[in-house]
């Protein structure tokens, strides 16, 4: 009898392939198939279920100055350019 491996069990086990393998195997792949660990996390209070911040940095009425309208005037900031621009040509 011959020791060399024939038949058909012998030509499937040697085309198999280790599925964990990172070489054979795209990364997304090869991380999809991991096994699920499940870990204990508690969220925040601080943070919402995904993850942003569940209340502002400061309050409403603390931002911008008093008297100031809730939106923003274009007009104060364009005079505000205009005379930036008057002043840096002044100079030169």
């Amino acid at each position: 009898m011959c020791r060399v491996p024939t038949g058909w069990v012998h030509r499937m086990q040697s085309k198999k392939i280790n599925i964990w393998d990172v070489r054979k195997m795209r990364p997304d792949r090869y991380l999809c198939k991991q096994p699920f660990f499940e870990t204990k996390f508690n969220r925040p209070y601080w943070l919402n279920k995904l993850g942003m911040p569940m209340f502002s940095r400061t309050p409403a009425l603390e931002i911008g100055r008093p008297g100031e309208k809730k939106y923003c005037d274009m007009s104060a900031l364009h005079r505000q350019d205009a005379k930036k621009k008057t002043v840096s040509r002044a100079k030169s």
